[in-house]
C-alpha cells in the first residue's frame, strides 16, 4: 500500500478489531523506525519501546487496560515509555513533566501513521494503571509506560469519523 502523506494523515482511523495474523518483521522494523524518528525536544529521545508478543503479557495488559479486547487479540503491542530523566538533564522540571509526554505522544501518532500506511490497523491506548503495567513488563522506576497501540489487519472498517471542523476551532491571529 502506498499513501501520500496528507491521505495518510486524513484517513487514519482506530481499529479494535484486528486479526491474529502475524505481522511481517521487516513490517515491524519498519515501524520501529518510524517511533524512533518522531520529534523530541533538543533531540533527546526520552523514550523506549517495547513489542508485546506474549499471549499471557497481552492478556494480562487488557486486564491492566479495562478489558479492552483488542490487546489481546492483536498479533503484537507495542508499549510507548518515556524516560523522564533523559529530558530533565536538559530541561528540567518541565522537561520531566512534561516535554518527555510531548515526545512520546509524537512517537506514537508516528507509529499510528506508520501502521496506517503499511495496511496494518491499531488503535492508542493510553496507561491508566502506570506502576502495575510497568510492574508486569518489568520496567524499571525510570521508565513509565504511556501508550499501548495493539497492531494487527484490520477486522473491521471503520465508518470515516465526524470531526468539529477546523473552522470552529482555529482562530488566526493577526
Amino acid at each position: 500500500m502506498s499513501l501520500s502523506a496528507i491521505e495518510c494523515i486524513l484517513t487514519r482511523r482506530s481499529i479494535r478489531a484486528l486479526r491474529p495474523d502475524p505481522i511481517r518483521p521487516e513490517d515491524v522494523e519498519t515501524l520501529l523506525g518510524c517511533l524512533e524518528s518522531a520529534p523530541s525536544a533538543g533531540n533527546l529521545q526520552p523514550w523506549s519501546f517495547l513489542i508485546v508478543k506474549s499471549q499471557a503479557l497481552k492478556e494480562e495488559l487488557c486486564r491492566l487496560s479495562f478489558d479492552q479486547q483488542v490487546v489481546k487479540q492483536a498479533p503484537l503491542v507495542f508499549v510507548v515509555c518515556a524516560v523522564p530523566e533523559q529530558s530533565a538533564a536538559q530541561y528540567g522540571d518541565v522537561g520531566r513533566n512534561l516535554f518527555c509526554l510531548q515526545d512520546t505522544a509524537a512517537a506514537v501518532q508516528n507509529l499510528l501513521l506508520g501502521v496506517h500506511a503499511l495496511g496494518y490497523g491499531a488503535v492508542w491506548i493510553g496507561v491508566v494503571r502506570e506502576r502495575e503495567i510497568a510492574t508486569c513488563l518489568g520496567l524499571d522506576e525510570a521508565t513509565r509506560p504511556v501508550a499501548l497501540i495493539p497492531v494487527g489487519l484490520p477486522d473491521e472498517t471503520p465508518k470515516p469519523m465526524e470531526r468539529r471542523g477546523w473552522r470552529t476551532i482555529t482562530r488566526t491571529l493577526e
